[in-house]
């Protein structure tokens, strides 16, 4: 090795003698040369000053290692004045692979120190290599060695690694005691679904144990899934819970340690209680990994991810593993997407949880900021006690409150409503219907289990297992002479003379497989997200744009899809303007993501109200060119529409004020005499009928009835000019922006004002204010006269 000076000492140095020679052995602590170095010291002067002066003050440099002296970098007379490397020792030993600060080696003590040393002998190996042990260590040079043998063995077998998360992506668990007691009953309707369900006994693992039993149920075709898998890649696993809990699993599913040997890596050693890092296992090439995980974040979207759907068992109950991790966004995935309750509630507190939508966001930025923190460093002991507080408190809430007997509660009290209304609609029923009735009370049962991830995860892994071998054996063929070669029979054989200088990496092969879903394809949201959610950070964003889509917040000519969570939104309304829009469920984005295949949107399109169709009130159709900045429901125009809130329309607004089916279809018929008469030709019903425009002319037709005909000219115009400055002043300025143009969203030519009205008229709505001090005068006027009076 290169001995170094360190940056510590007075530079400039000047060499002055050499101790040791080429040969020459030298131990620790050996001195191997003469230096001095000035620098200005105070003397006093003999008369009671003090004095400045230079000095040079000899310093002997000691070795930091033991070995050989091969040859010196440096001679005497050498000024030397910034860190250099000054000899070169054989050293008997490396130190590259060391265990708990020793030498595996040699059994040096690599914690110990000189006055001299700058850095610790224990840096020459800082990489953990195996899963299981933190304190066996190699170097960057071992790691090379040892990972390059690996990529050799498995090119051999044809075979890639695959690292594989635990919790909602194979199995799923609780600590909810009812899942054992459902499973001793074999009369209780969830029996069905819940005898297949293991059990094991944690005591002394820390966090929240305390001999709780921890009950696993295997994701639907897990034996055979990792069966098939194991012959194309070789398996790993790796999981947010402890090594306790994650040997329990191991030995549930791969009994014999056939599939998983001993590469296991739980929270215990991976150094972070938030992320997950693929170095920790594979610290110098990660081209022939994959990985399969129900979470993309704690990942940060690694390229090597093939993210899996969660597997939701246990209604609500969640990940249990997860209660340091940031929360999971609240967006329900629709039907098919994981096993549901038959008849379940709703949640009594959903209304609040979405009204707390922005809490949820501020939540999901102190996540952030505390997985930053943990990064920097994983082992911090206040940090890791606070998240064993945390996850002992979320199992023993588990644990304490039976989640799934309170909501399977739920479901027997709607059975007994439904019995008893039952009942009394048939009061005359035998005593045998009667029994019937008792014992079909237990038949809506809460556990469900319908999933088929698994069969469409081993499609997905075999086919980026086969590019990835197919591009291989491409780059092979072309290394020893391309085609040709290959045509007169100079192919390479597939398990000899493997070549890793043509290797391809996974993180170029899955993308590519994955881009042509969505290439191409621009997607909108609208109900989706909760409120004030970033919509580019959301990991259903991220999700999408790793097959390919770019994800807008509005709709445009270039949008191809508009992604609805609910129906009847402004979004919604405003897609139905585009007719190449396809307006589809959520279920249709997922299905997308989960088959890796673009689907027919057909069977997801989202049924459009006809009123939403366009403007219920303008009459426009989808398609025409109105201004339609009042139906935008981005955050960048400021309107108080939302993806999560209706756009008001008339119907809903008379609904919302007390109108019934009638009198809404009075506001629709009135608001459309109001856009569409001719106001100097209105009848005496008309008036009668819109009273609240023109009131005016209907008061003044009752006083000519008694009075004749008198100031009948003087009073017409006022009353006209009343009628059009209400309806300027009442008409809401969206309107005004949108009648105020054509269906091509120009001006409307002279004359062409919607309702009829004459060029004079279209000029005084335009401009309500041009006479409104005569039209004051002539108002005050009218009320001295009692005009107005009842």
């Amino acid at each position: 090795m290169l001995l170094q000076l360190p940056p510590s000492l007075h530079y400039p140095i000047t060499v002055t003698s050499l101790l040791k020679r080429p040969g020459d052995t030298v131990e620790r602590g050996d001195y191997l040369f003469w230096y001095v170095y000035k620098t200005t010291v105070i003397e006093g002067d003999g008369l009671g000053n003090d004095v400045q002066v230079e000095r040079e003050f000899p310093i002997k440099f000691e070795s930091s290692v033991d070995g050989e002296v091969v040859a010196w970098k440096i001679a005497k007379g050498d000024v030397i004045d910034k860190p250099v490397n000054v000899l070169e020792i054989d050293e008997p030993c490396a130190h590259e692979v060391q265990f708990g600060g020793m030498c595996a080696e040699c059994g040096k003590d690599m914690t110990a120190a000189t006055y001299n040393t700058e850095v610790m002998d224990s840096i020459r190996a800082p990489i953990q290599m195996i899963h299981d042990n933190t304190s066996l260590t190699v170097s960057q040079r071992e790691a090379t060695r040892v990972e390059e043998d690996a990529k050799r063995r498995l090119l051999a077998s044809r075979r890639l690694s695959l690292v594989v998360d635990l919790d909602q992506t194979i199995i799923h668990a609780t600590v909810d005691p009812t899942v054992g007691e459902w499973k001793e009953d074999q009369e209780n309707p969830n029996h069905e679904a819940v005898k297949d369900v293991r059990a094991f006994q944690l005591t002394e693992d820390g966090p929240g144990m305390r001999g709780c039993w921890y009950y696993i149920k295997l994701r639907p075709g897990l034996e055979s899934f990792l069966e098939n898998i194991s012959e194309l890649y070789e398996l790993h696993i790796y999981t947010m819970g402890t090594r306790a809990y994650a040997q329990n699993i191991a030995n549930i599913i791969d009994p014999e340690r056939k599939l998983f040997g001993d590469r296991i890596l739980s929270r215990d050693e991976s150094g972070s209680l938030t992320v997950k890092n693929l170095q920790r296992l594979f610290p110098v090439d990660t081209k022939m990994v994959v990985i399969i995980d129900d979470r993309g974040d704690v990942w940060q979207w690694n390229p090597n991810l093939i993210k899996v759907s969660p597997y939701d068992f246990f209604v609500g109950i969640g990940d249990i593993n997860s209660s340091f991790l940031p929360k999971k966004e609240d967006m329900a995935p629709g039907k098919g997407a994981g096993p549901k309750p038959k008849r379940e509630k709703p949640s009594p507190d959903a209304s609040e949880h979405r009204a707390n939508g922005s809490t949820q966001a501020k939540d999901s930025e102190v996540s952030t900021l505390e997985q930053l923190v943990t990064m920097g460093g994983g082992d911090n002991p206040m940090m890791l006690q606070e998240q064993a507080t945390q996850q002992e408190e979320t199992i023993m809430h588990q644990v304490e409150d039976r989640p799934l007997l309170q909501k399977q509660k739920e479901l027997d009290a709607e059975d007994d409503a439904s019995n008893e209304s039952q009942a009394g609609a048939e009061s005359e029923s035998s005593i045998s219907s009667m029994e019937d009735s008792q014992e079909s009370r237990h038949r809506h049962h809460l556990l469900e289990d319908h999933d088929t991830e698994l069969f469409q995860l081993q499609d997905r892994l075999e086919r980026v297992h086969q590019n990835f071998f197919e591009e291989y054996d491409r780059r092979r063929n072309k290394a020893v002479g391309g085609r040709v070669s290959a045509l007169r029979g100079d192919r390479i054989l597939r398990d000899r003379d493997v070549d890793l200088r043509v290797l391809p990496d996974v993180k170029t092969i899955l993308p590519q497989i994955k881009l042509k879903v969505f290439g191409g394809l621009v997607i909108v949201f609208s109900g989706v997200l909760p409120i004030n959610a970033d919509l580019q950070n959301a990991e259903i964003t991220k999700w999408a744009k790793t097959f390919g889509a770019v994800i807008s917040s509005r709709i445009g000519s270039r949008t191809t899809h508009l992604v609805a969570g609910r129906n009847r939104t402004a979004k919604v309304r405003e897609a139905t303007r585009y007719p190449k829009v396809k307006i589809v469920t959520l279920q249709w984005l997922y299905d997308c993501l989960g088959q890796w295949k673009r689907l027919d949107e057909e069977p997801y399109l989202v049924p459009v109200h006809p009123e939403d169709r366009g403007d219920p009130i303008l009459g426009s159709s989808p398609g025409s060119k109105i201004d339609s900045s009042w139906l935008s429901s981005s955050e960048d125009d400021g309107m108080a529409f939302t993806d999560d809130e209706d756009m008001p329309k008339s119907s809903e607004y008379a609904a919302s004020i007390g109108y019934d089916a009638d009198e809404q279809a009075a506001v629709h018929d009135e608001l459309r005499e109001f856009l569409g008469s001719d106001n100097e030709s209105e009848s005496d019903a008309d008036a009668s009928e819109a009273e609240s425009v023109a009131g005016v002319e209907s008061k003044k037709r009752k006083r000519d009835d008694a009075d004749g005909d008198q100031d009948q000219d003087e009073t017409a115009p006022l009353a006209h000019r009343i009628k059009i400055s209400g309806t300027a002043s009442t008409r809401p300025s969206t309107l005004k922006q949108t009648v105020g143009q054509d269906d091509d969203g120009g001006d409307n030519e002279e004359g062409d004002w919607p309702g009829g009205q004459d060029v004079e008229e279209q000029a005084t709505a335009q401009n309500p204010d041009d006479d409104d001090d005569e039209l004051e005068r002539e108002m005050l006027a009218a009320f001295e006269d009692g005009e107005y009076d009842e």
